[in-house]
């Protein structure tokens, strides 16, 4: 028996350390995975503290100067995007109910549009950067939330976590597997026919091609603001026309400042 005891020990003192703490991590439920997320980011009672969200900076896209930027969120599920090019504005919004995309895209590039218009209201649009977020209700009868394992994800290991809602689309959540930041969201692939011309709020179409897109939104450069860790730093699937130099790409935004409690005009979300 003592010796039986003995050999079992040194079983354990040989085994790698980390080895069971590992096999533990990669057992973990969807569910799991984000409500370690929430804990991490800074709790579901410093985020429910929180009722609005502004968030303002700057994005940049192609060769342009850097672009104004806000996006407005008020709980539970109401956003807003504004960016101001030099040709036009973008804006992406949701009111709980409906969907404002502008400006018009022409019927050749429509699919792009009704991506976004898609991705808006999955309550996954721009991460932890909006205020409606479909992670802190948790899991439901029509909400559901799979691990895939891990993948890594710019050099860095992720929890990849696969959110199932009705009939919609499947959606692909990373977090980083060290500090368990939301670090990426894949909403799937898009196909379709690109047009050839220059894009302003007048744009004219003068030809097309065939191209596919896979849509994701990335957060970095995450820093504590009244008590809940949020990314400074974003890039963002963009395809044409929304930018003219190449089929698709990504443009890249920078927060200067978070701003919570605050009041926000209701026209926001017009």
């Amino acid at each position: 028996m003592k010796k039986h005891v003995s050999l079992s020990l040194l079983i354990l003192l040989t085994v790698p350390a980390g080895a069971f703490s590992a096999d533990d991590k990669q057992a973990m439920t969807g569910a799991e995975i984000i409500s370690k997320h929430l804990a991490a980011v800074g709790g579901k009672e410093a985020l429910a503290n929180i009722k609005t969200r502004i968030a303002v900076g700057t994005v940049r896209k192609e060769s342009e100067p850097d672009a104004q930027m806000a996006i407005m969120s008020e709980a539970p599920n109401r956003v807003s995007a504004m960016y101001v090019f030099k040709d036009y504005t973008w804006q992406m919004t949701y009111d709980g109910s409906t969907v404002i995309f502008r400006p018009t895209i022409t019927k050749e590039a429509s699919l792009i549009e009704k991506k976004y218009r898609e991705i808006i209201t999955t309550g996954a649009m721009f991460n932890s950067i909006s205020l409606y977020n479909i992670l802190i209700a948790g899991e439901s009868d029509d909400l559901k939330f799979e691990a895939k394992g891990t993948k890594k994800l710019k050099n860095r290991p992720a929890y990849v976590v696969e959110i199932k809602r009705g009939k919609s689309q499947p959606l692909r959540l990373f977090f980083d597997a060290e500090t368990f930041m939301w670090v990426r969201t894949e909403y799937g692939r898009v196909s379709f026919a690109k047009a050839i011309g220059k894009f302003t709020n007048d744009v004219t179409q003068h030809g097309e091609d065939q191209t596919e897109v896979d849509f994701f939104f990335d957060t970095s450069d995450f820093k504590e603001v009244d008590g809940v860790k949020l990314p400074f730093k974003f890039e963002q699937t963009v395809a044409f026309p929304l930018i003219r130099q190449k089929s698709a790409g990504t443009i890249i935004g920078m927060i200067k400042e978070y701003r919570h409690n605050v009041d926000i005009d209701p026209k926001m979300f017009q």
